[in-house]
């Protein structure tokens, strides 16, 4: 079958990822890159409020996602990298941050049209972070979230704004040590 495909250029394509809702795998039910989209989407939108799980705005154009596809063994892999800046540097953020580090996660990344979720509780991406210090006085200090894996199933993509996702909702204030 000979598919014809157009881009199409509107306003739909500058739209962009802009919060992110990183969730530790070993809290979730079990489901992999088989289990149906409904599923998945029932079970991210109604976690307990007790769940370990952060959802974090990004800086404008400040965050790193790639999804490639390689092909080892015969089998079809997905490779997924993705990081983000956190700022300011706090000790309560640090805390935080070390109860997730080197724990596998699942991260759901919404846009305003949709959202893409990366791992699954069986193939989890592995939450790393380090310090950030940018020398310029008006650069970033803070932390660079890193989230990677390797899975045999594509991210699940969900259709729809925001508000068909409470999960991203969801949530109390982090509170800082200091006062801004």
């Amino acid at each position: 079958m000979i598919q014809n495909l157009c881009n199409i250029y509107g306003d739909e394509n500058f739209d962009t990822f802009y919060k992110a809702t990183i969730i530790e795998a070993s809290q979730l039910p079990k489901f992999n890159h088989l289990t149906k989209e409904q599923e998945v989407l029932t079970l991210i939108n109604n976690l307990p409020q007790e769940f370990q799980a952060m959802i974090i705005r990004f800086l404008p154009e400040r965050f790193s996602l790639g999804n490639r596809t390689r092909i080892r063994n015969g089998s079809r892999m997905y490779e997924t990298d993705f990081s983000l800046p956190l700022v300011p540097q706090d000790a309560n953020i640090q805390n935080l941050l070390e109860t997730y580090n080197n724990k596998e996660v699942v991260v759901l990344i919404t846009r305003n049209t949709h959202s893409h979720l990366y791992g699954t509780s069986e193939q989890p991406l592995l939450f790393t972070y380090e310090e950030l210090h940018n020398p310029a006085p008006s650069g970033l200090k803070g932390y660079t979230l890193s989230m990677a894996n390797e899975s045999y199933g594509a991210p699940l993509y969900f259709a729809g704004n925001e508000a068909e996702f409470p999960i991203v909702n969801r949530g109390l204030a982090f509170q800082l040590a200091g006062s801004l």
